[in-house]
């Protein structure tokens, strides 16, 4: 049984003033010319990209019109003897071959002395302008330095460096060589670190010596040192190349190490810049799953399923022109690095920023998206949540009227922060764009629509050529409920381009397997999402990971909806919430428990907890009131700001959270240990 999820008192907080000047109708009436279609509407134009019948002809006209750099137009999108199965993975556009960094170095009529990206430090201090041209002569060096240091197709090079324009250099080197790239986040640990790069084995790994974040200077040669010896065992390991930030790391570097200067001089003079002309389906990209419940996956993106899904995304749900100035915040940890360099291909400039969100001052990515006139904001829906908190009114103190366009993803945005966005935050006439994919496929599942109404709660609607389905699993055979507004978990029934290739050291393809179709076989892919959608809008509502479900007494609903309730208007005091089921081996049913952070000299009360309880009950169900609400000093986060309801769920029910290296603050666990014993301390 699942708890109702409705949203039929929805506001309508944007509407498009002029859809059809959107990218959006400019492809649907080139789709109707040049198809011999008469396509009126986004549903028209999904069903169309989504049937069985006509998907593999929106797949190549997507390819013609986003103008991706092949060696040959292509005439089909898929192999045929895939048969409609997601796995094995079939192969996309096997006619074609093309290199990732020339389309997003050449996809373009930029000129060579057109700003490409803005680049800045914290606070924006430092602040760079970079050229077509400049760009272009760094990769060019970058690419012979790599080629003479033994750098061949296929090779991993890796990055545990910081968002800053050396690492988009690096990254395009290697792409136009046909190695694969990784990036990991410089504010991970050693054995996060050592997880990812043993599996992957890269011949090359760029560091740097130290990093500026929240306002204070991090050295990380101990770091690189310890894990640089660990690796000089593994094959083919040649050594680490240092950015050095600092005159007093250029001594005692020793045959680990190499400074980027002396990198790039082992080059050939001369050596032009070449790209190596390869399938769609090559490697490109090694991303991480979060790693919170064991070793991470390596999770393996093709060049061209990555860069045609993104371009996807960003030209026409979320309207990019070539225009635009793009700012997408990110760390280099997080799949979204590897998106919003896409941002080259449409030929926009974009904002690349090192640092925190909030230091100086929680204002700092709003007065330089002023500033510099960004036009396209990508950040998260935390991020909105903290201004709201703060008071933060970005339209009273800023002016923001080049903003067309902010998105938002991560984790869900509520729909409190979404009416705050337009009620006091932002531009009204800014489109809010909420969107829901993830690491794994590197795309959006869900999306917004800048050609229909968005309102409060919602993702507008299902990404082109993803054909959502949600499945009802409390049947013995899973049935889809997607028109009956009930909840269930969200799937995809078709093949997509961006389905990853599989996961590194995963040959025979077991763990890739059982991780997306184990649950409902080899023609649908496996989300972990649990969704509904609002008959009357068509709206995604996104109730929280599957693996976060509660389902006490057989009622299946999802931690999102008590986060909805508890928001800051209700509970000013509250700093943050968890909310887990509790299930140990001495239980025959699952409990609902619910974790508080209270903001700085505030204390859960019993009167609180009442309050939350009535809070719950009238806004939900007397069935999704929590059993016990305890009061704790921290809730966990990954590193790319996702709340970790899993590994609470975990130690809270008796078992062992197997690593925590992607986690910002692990020191928090601790803390929920005691509560395996929840009976006592409800008595207290």
């Amino acid at each position: 049984m699942v708890a109702t999820a409705g949203n039929s008192m929805a506001r309508k907080l944007w509407e498009p003033r002029d859809p059809s000047k959107t990218n959006m109708s400019q492809f649907r009436k080139w789709v109707n010319t040049t198809r011999g279609l008469n396509l009126q509407t986004y549903r028209d134009l999904h069903s169309w990209s989504t049937a069985r019948e006509t998907a593999d002809e929106f797949w190549v006209a997507l390819f013609q019109y986003l103008r991706l750099k092949p060696s040959i137009t292509p005439t089909r999108a898929v192999e045929k003897a895939h048969g409609g199965l997601l796995f094995p993975p079939p192969r996309w556009f096997p006619q074609v071959r093309m290199n990732f960094a020339e389309h997003l170095l050449f996809g373009t009529t930029r000129s060579p002395e057109q700003i490409v990206f803005h680049a800045c430090s914290e606070g924006g201090t430092n602040l760079r302008h970079v050229t077509c041209a400049e760009l272009w002569a760094s990769v060019e060096k970058m690419a012979d330095a790599m080629i003479s240091a033994g750098i061949r197709t296929g090779d991993r090079v890796a990055a545990i460096i910081s968002n800053r324009p050396e690492t988009i250099t690096c990254c395009l080197a290697a792409l136009s060589i046909g190695a694969i790239w990784s990036t990991s986040s410089p504010d991970m640990g050693t054995k996060g670190i050592l997880d990812r790069m043993m599996q992957i084995r890269p011949k090359i790994v760029f560091a740097e010596s130290s990093v500026v974040y929240n306002g204070k200077r991090r050295d990380l040669m101990a770091k690189h040192r310890e894990w640089t010896r660990q690796m000089a065992s593994t094959p083919d390991f040649l050594r680490t190349v240092l950015i050095v930030e600092s005159a007093d790391v250029q001594t005692d570097l020793g045959n680990d190490f190499v400074t980027w200067d002396a990198f790039l001089k082992k080059g050939v003079t001369g050596r032009k810049l070449e790209f190596q002309q390869l399938p769609f389906h090559h490697p490109g990209f090694i991303v991480f799953s979060s790693g919170t419940t064991g070793p991470p996956k390596c999770i393996v993106h093709s060049a061209g399923g990555l860069l045609l899904q993104v371009k996807k995304d960003y030209v026409l749900s979320i309207d990019v022109r070539p225009e635009d100035t793009v700012f997408q915040y990110t760390t280099t940890g997080w799949i979204m690095w590897a998106l919003a360099l896409c941002g080259l291909s449409y030929g926009a400039k974009m904002l690349v920023y090192d640092g925190s969100p909030f230091k100086p001052d929680p204002t700092v990515l709003l007065r330089l998206a002023s500033q510099l006139k960004v036009s396209v904001f990508g950040t998260s829906a935390r991020y909105l949540t903290d201004l709201m908190t703060l008071g933060v009114k970005p339209r009273d103190l800023f002016d923001l009227s080049s903003l067309r366009v902010v998105t938002s993803t991560g984790s869900v945005l509520t729909a409190e922060v979404a009416e705050w966005f337009y009620d006091v935050g932002f531009p009204p006439d800014v489109h809010l764009v909420s969107c829901s994919g993830g690491t794994d496929l590197a795309c959006s599942l869900v999306i917004g629509d800048p050609t229909n109404p968005f309102y409060a709660g919602e993702i507008q609607t299902e990404a082109l050529g993803m054909a959502i389905d949600i499945l009802d699993t409390g049947e013995e055979q899973p049935v889809s409920i997607k028109q009956s507004g009930q909840p269930g978990e969200l799937v995809c029934r078709a093949p997509f381009p961006s389905q990853p290739v599989g996961f590194w050291g995963d040959a025979d393809m077991v763990k890739y397997g059982s991780t997306y179709y184990e649950r409902f076989g080899p023609r649908v892919w496996y989300q972990g999402d649990f969704v509904s959608v609002v008959p009357s809008t068509g709206g995604y509502i996104m109730l929280g990971r599957s693996d976060g479900v509660l389902n006490p007494s057989g009622v299946r609903f999802g931690s999102a909806e008590i986060y909805n309730v508890l928001n800051s208007s209700r509970f000013p005091d509250f700093a943050d919430t968890v909310c887990v089921g509790q299930r140990r081996p001495q239980d025959i049913d699952e409990t609902v428990v619910l974790f508080v952070k209270m903001l700085p000299g505030k204390t859960l009360t019993p009167a609180i907890t009442s309050q939350i309880r009535d809070a719950i009950s009238k806004a939900l169900s007397p069935r999704h009131v929590p059993k016990y609400v305890f009061q704790v000093d921290d809730v966990p986060y990954t590193t790319n700001g996702k709340k970790v309801e899993f590994a609470v769920k975990q130690i809270v029910s008796g078992r062992k959270v197997k690593s925590t290296g992607a986690l910002a603050n692990p020191e928090c666990l601790v803390g929920f240990e005691k509560f395996f014993h929840v009976e006592r301390l409800a008595k207290l």
